[in-house]
C-alpha cells in the first residue's frame, strides 16, 4: 500500500490518497506517522477510492486518523465510494458516517466545517 499526501488544498485541507491494499502487512508502516500527517492541517480527507483491499488494519488507520483529527480539532472525512471494499467494511464497523462517495463531496464536507470553525473526527 502506498499513502501519498496530495498538495494541500485551499484552506489547508490535507488530502491523503491510499493506493493498493491496506492490510495487516501495510498498515503498521503508516500508523506511527499519523500525528505528522494531521499536524498543522485545517482538515484531513483520506481517499480510499484507489484501494483494491481493505480490512481491519484499514479500520485501525481510519480510527487513528479520526482520533488524531479530533485531538487537533481538524475535520476528518473518508472517501469510500459505494459498493467498494472500503465502504462495505466501514459500514460493518459503524464508521460509515465519516464516508463520502467521492473527493468533491468530502472536500465540501470539510470545507464547510473549516469555514465555520467546526471540529471533526468521530
Amino acid at each position: 500500500m502506498r499513502l501519498e499526501a496530495l498538495p494541500e488544498r485551499r484552506n489547508g485541507v490535507r488530502v491523503l490518497r491510499a493506493h493498493g491494499e491496506l492490510d495487516v502487512t501495510a498498515a503498521p508502516a503508516v500508523l506511527p506517522g499519523v500525528p505528522d500527517l494531521v499536524a498543522d492541517a485545517a482538515a484531513v480527507v483520506l481517499d480510499l477510492s484507489a484501494l483494491s483491499f481493505f480490512d481491519s488494519a484499514g479500520v485501525r488507520l481510519v480510527d487513528q486518523l479520526s482520533r488524531e483529527c479530533t485531538r487537533s480539532r481538524a475535520p476528518f472525512r473518508v472517501v469510500a465510494p459505494p459498493r467498494t471494499p472500503s465502504r462495505r467494511v466501514l459500514e460493518l464497523v459503524g464508521l460509515d458516517a465519516l464516508a463520502d462517495d467521492d473527493l468533491p463531496a468530502a472536500l465540501r464536507a470539510v470545507g464547510g466545517a473549516v469555514g465555520s470553525g467546526g471540529a471533526g473526527g468521530a
